[in-house]
């Protein structure tokens, strides 16, 4: 009981109260959309960390895995009318099968051939969903039409609703991925990080704990779309299943701080808000890359272990450990 009333706790008890009072003392829906973008995309950093910072099996494709709720969201809202939240377990069920199949066909790979594998796959996808128009809408994407503020249509008069949808995800994502890491799968997963040659010669089956964790990262991927879906109350190929956005949802968890419990969510508030602040700034053509490319470098170069290295500083962090979210061993 002793260590829930420490300095570490007491802190993180008063930035939650708050979080919590933000949308009490902001007027506008500016900061407030800001700050839900933020979160979610703080959320699916927390996706993409299981696989990619836990694993080291650095993925591009998880634009596709939130596309599966996105659109599950979206098709069966619109032409049965069913809720946004009784569509999750098709997104998850898609997210899962797709997810199983990219695994099948690339960890066989390793390295940087496993991550190109993995772009491929996740275009494939793109094209295959953009092909489908009769059921997706293919280019022209799937508007959601506002009639009224709803919550089991997640349909609100502004965005404060989804504040606290979006801080509740989070906050259980990060529980989720917590409870991973302490779990048989997490620790072996670790251990094929540290060594999969190693590991396999203790007895572990590396390819299925992958797909496993593989599997899980997609499946809370999906669940994240949903409601993503439903904040932007629009959706396309060219957005939401693009390149640009596993890049992005990459990037957040990379610059925060891979594998690490709070990593993703420093970053998916330092990458958003730098990204809107650059549109603001110089217009919104070619803003995001240039941040993705400079906080890539700056990380990479002066940080490896994130910007959550700041916060407990890793000794044992050196030049040669610097591509350690890569996988690669440090002597490599």
């Amino acid at each position: 009981m002793k260590q829930y009333l420490s300095k570490k706790y007491i802190l993180g008890y008063v930035l939650l109260a708050v979080v919590l009072l933000i949308p009490a003392v902001t007027k506008g829906n500016y900061v407030i959309s800001v700050m839900v973008n933020c979160m979610f995309f703080a959320a699916m950093a927390c996706c993409w960390n299981i696989i990619g910072g836990y694993g080291g099996q650095v993925s591009w494709c998880h634009a596709s895995f939130v596309a599966m709720g996105a659109y599950a969201n979206f098709i069966l809202n619109s032409k049965f009318g069913i809720s946004p939240f009784l569509t999750i377990p098709v997104g998850i069920i898609l997210a899962c099968a797709i997810a199983t199949v990219i695994g099948y066909a690339t960890f066989q790979l390793h390295g940087p051939y496993f991550s190109i594998a993995t772009i491929a796959c996740g275009e494939a996808i793109r094209v295959l969903i953009q092909h489908f128009d009769k059921i997706t809408k293919g280019a022209a994407g799937i508007y959601v039409t506002y009639r009224k503020p709803d919550f089991w249509a997640l349909t609100f008069a502004n965005d404060r609703p989804f504040y606290y949808i979006a801080l509740v995800l989070v906050l259980g994502l990060v529980l989720i991925t917590w409870l991973f890491t302490r779990s048989k799968t997490g620790y072996y997963l670790s251990a094929i990080k540290g060594d999969e040659t190693a590991a396999e010669s203790l007895g572990i089956e590396t390819f299925k704990i992958k797909l496993k964790a593989f599997q899980l990262s997609a499946m809370m991927a999906a669940v994240v779309g949903c409601f993503y879906a439903s904040f932007l109350t629009y959706i396309a190929p060219a957005s939401t299943a693009s390149f640009d956005l596993s890049l992005k949802i990459g990037v957040v968890a990379i610059v925060g701080g891979v594998a690490s419990l709070w990593g993703s969510v420093i970053g998916g508030f330092v990458v958003v808000v730098l990204i809107e602040v650059t549109s603001v700034i110089f217009g919104a053509a070619g803003g995001s890359q240039m941040i993705y490319g400079i906080l890539l470098i700056l990380v990479i170069i002066f940080k490896p272990e994130g910007i959550i290295g700041f916060f407990h500083h890793d000794p044992t962090v050196n030049k040669k450990s610097r591509f350690s979210f890569l996988g690669k061993k440090e002597g490599a």
